[in-house]
């Protein structure tokens, strides 16, 4: 299904700009030793995505991506992968039910009853039509696998109130970098100054300032 294609891209981009991210501190580089979560609701960002027909479906998808930073200046960047498996799987509940009442208005201006929908669904597919559409999803979109790929691990260091995060492979770009400040068991990433506004935005509901929590 290309609607649940692009769940997958979705994340994937969404990953990919924040493993592109760097982020500093007016701490030093060990405050940010330790896991760190970053919690995200893709709402508004699948609402975009999947186009005018859903724009009063939204549903939360919640996303937690993990922030390891080891002593020994590498880390490593993962998905939260048994808590999104569980937030998809609602999710994936809930659409499907929109879904469905979707296709019943479509069979109903075609002047077919609830009924004669159903029926002609089974003909069709040997099932019903939520079982048809969860099917659909399963073929297009393997949970495990996608958080699998968001997976991300490098190097970082830090300068003064910046840290550069590069992947494995890649060089520093001392030009990359975030502002962060660690209070406690908070970490705040941050734009630098005069950076561009437009960069702020990750993907909808997911921008800059971006707030982690320690684990």
């Amino acid at each position: 299904m290309k609607k649940l294609t692009k769940l997958t891209v979705l994340l994937l981009t969404m990953v990919m700009a924040l493993s592109l991210c760097a982020c500093g501190g007016k701490d030093t580089g060990k405050d940010l030793v330790g896991t760190w979560a970053l919690d995200c609701d893709l709402a508004n960002a699948m609402a975009e995505e999947l186009g005018e027909e859903y724009a009063d479906f939204s549903a939360p998808l919640n996303l937690t991506i993990l922030f390891d930073f080891n002593e020994d200046g590498t880390f490593r960047m993962y998905v939260d992968d048994a808590a999104f498996e569980g937030n998809f799987n609602s999710w994936t509940d809930e659409f499907i039910a929109y879904s469905v009442e979707m296709m019943y208005g479509m069979f109903e201006d075609q002047g077919m009853s609830r009924e004669d929908a159903d029926a002609a669904v089974l003909e069709s597919f040997s099932m019903s039509m939520e079982d048809y559409m969860r099917e659909q999803i399963a073929g297009a979109l393997d949970v495990s696998e996608l958080t699998a790929e968001m997976e991300s691990t490098g190097n970082y260091k830090t300068k003064g109130d910046k840290l550069y995060m590069a992947e494995e492979s890649e060089e520093f770009d001392d030009n990359s970098y975030d502002i962060f400040t660690v209070n406690g068991n908070s970490l705040t990433l941050e734009l630098p100054e005069g950076a561009d506004p437009s960069e702020g935005e990750i993907v909808p509901g997911l921008e800059y300032p971006l707030n982690l929590q320690k684990r």
